[in-house]
């Protein structure tokens, strides 16, 4: 699939466009102007058990769209931030075919800790020929030959109906793991929250990872509607867009100067709404640089769980935020339902 680079087209246009492309795991942390220091050691970073696969997780794992995807990052810095992340303690890597030059920064920082770590990458297309060759282009960047958490790509965007055919991608990915490409099979979605629902009915997933962000629970409502059935089948469940993505005043997601739409005072709190949701394991947070990814290091190390006065806070101003963006990952519900 050819890549996508950025352009000047609109959100809602580069999610209908390049489904991949906007589905970066989060948007990077810019709280802090000054370069923060590297610790001098290991942080203790939390971790916790990811539903049913039973691996343990750190409570951050390294989202890469945002630093493969940035058009003035190059494959070695891409390598430098996930080493450093390996070295501060971050055990999951998350990352997808089409976040630009990801997956091969990626490769040589894990070729020699590949069994350290947790590797997770994605297929979003509804051609099973597609999908083998994102996969096998995924195994060869990421110099490895299995990846632990083997995602189907944004279920808003995708015919899901024919991927739970005989000849579907989803029934394919199955075939992964059955193979043993992936130990876990997985999905992820933006928006149509309605749609995760059937493919967590069919006892076949292990993981999901959706939007889970103090503003979004009033837009797109995963943690009321979709989280609870997740639980129930005691689907690993992973945070995403905990930011709530990038203002559209002050640039696209891949823009290292872009700000998060909770706003940079609340990066903080935006982790630690995410971490308090019941059965979340990880906030996947993606980053465009070192500093970034120390500074959201630093932050999950200190995580402690939001307290009553806290959660209404959150709540008033998620609300209110709400109102301002709307639906700005793509729709909620199907066509004819909002038409009914």
């Amino acid at each position: 699939m050819p890549e996508k680079k950025p352009s000047d087209i609109s959100r809602r246009g580069f999610i209908r466009r390049a489904p991949a492309a906007v589905l970066a795991a989060g948007m990077a942390s810019t709280a802090a102007a000054a370069e923060t220091p590297a610790p001098q050691a290991r942080q203790a970073l939390p971790r916790r058990v990811l539903g049913r696969t039973n691996l343990k997780v750190t409570c951050m794992a390294l989202g890469t769209a945002c630093c493969g995807m940035a058009q003035k990052i190059t494959p070695p810095q891409v390598t430098e931030i996930v080493s450093e992340a390996l070295d501060l303690g971050v055990n999951y890597i998350d990352t997808a075919p089409g976040y630009g030059n990801a997956e091969e920064g990626i490769g040589p920082a894990i070729v020699k800790r590949r069994k350290q770590m947790i590797l997770g990458t994605k297929v979003f297309t509804d051609s099973v020929a597609e999908a083998e060759k994102m996969f096998t282009g995924s195994l060869t960047n990421l110099k490895t030959d299995y990846v632990d958490l083997l995602y189907f790509h944004q279920l808003g965007g995708r015919d899901v109906e024919k991927a739970r055919g005989p000849d579907g991608v989803f029934t394919w990915l199955l075939k992964q793991k059955k193979a043993g490409k992936c130990r876990f099979a997985g999905v992820t979605c933006h928006d149509h929250p309605g749609r995760v629902a059937a493919f967590l009915e069919t006892g076949q997933i292990d993981v999901m990872m959706v939007p889970v962000n103090f503003i979004d629970d009033f837009v797109y409502g995963f943690e009321k509607d979709v989280l609870p059935l997740a639980r129930k089948h005691n689907v690993g469940i992973v945070a995403m867009k905990v930011f709530a993505g990038p203002s559209e005043e002050t640039g696209k997601w891949w823009n290292p100067e872009a700000k998060p739409n909770v706003g940079e005072k609340n990066v903080e709190m935006a982790i630690r709404y995410a971490l308090s949701t019941p059965d979340v394991a990880t906030a996947n947070l993606g980053v465009h640089n070192v500093n970034q990814m120390r500074q959201n290091v630093k932050h999950v190390a200190a995580f402690k769980p939001l307290s009553d006065d806290e959660r209404k806070k959150l709540a008033t101003l998620g609300r209110q935020l709400a109102g301002d963006l709307g639906e700005h990952y793509g729709p909620v519900a199907e066509k004819e339902q909002e038409e009914t």
